[in-house]
């Protein structure tokens, strides 16, 4: 009987088990999401669930977050692009922070131009991968602020795409 227990759960599924059941804490510092939208791929797909913690201080440019859009009241995950007390525009498909171009190896599309935005001390930029497919980001919500971020530190769903993030 125990035999055919560990045939149909394997190491992998155990250990992800039991690593969401440690992370879902009840202090809420860290939360398991489902990725719902295309616009993170190939990095992250739709139906594949991660873990995130909640920010205490600004994140890195790359960093993939997850926020709530409280235009639509849904979960989102973007990366981040501009820092706080950055400048950030585009012009040509290019990503432009403080009048310089930057090397975007995170797109997978041109980025649409769009008008230059300060970002405030608490503030950041945030863009999906697929640029087309991307609607609830930083070009329409505004910069958002960090403190109200979750950075992505695992995705545990499905196990031969598991990855941890830095």
């Amino acid at each position: 009987m125990i035999k055919s227990i560990f045939r149909l759960f394997n190491f992998k599924t155990i250990f992800i088990l039991v690593l969401y059941l440690i992370f879902k804490n009840e202090n809420k510092s860290i939360r398991a999401y489902e990725i719902k939208e295309e616009s993170m791929k190939p990095a992250l797909l739709p139906d594949e669930y991660v873990l995130s913690v909640k920010l205490k201080e600004a994140p890195k440019r790359g960093d993939i977050v997850v926020f709530t859009n409280t235009e639509k009241n849904i979960d989102v995950v973007k990366r981040v692009i501009g820092l706080p007390n950055e400048n950030v525009s585009s012009s040509d498909g290019e990503i432009i922070i403080n009048s310089e171009k930057i090397d975007d190896e995170w797109s997978k599309d041109l980025t649409d131009d769009f008008v230059s935005v300060e970002l405030g001390d608490d503030e950041i930029f945030v863009l999906g991968d697929q640029r087309n497919m991307s609607t609830s980001d930083s070009r329409t919500l505004g910069p958002i602020k960090y403190e109200d971020c979750w950075k992505l530190k695992v995705r545990y769903w499905p196990y031969h795409r598991f990855n941890i993030y830095e």
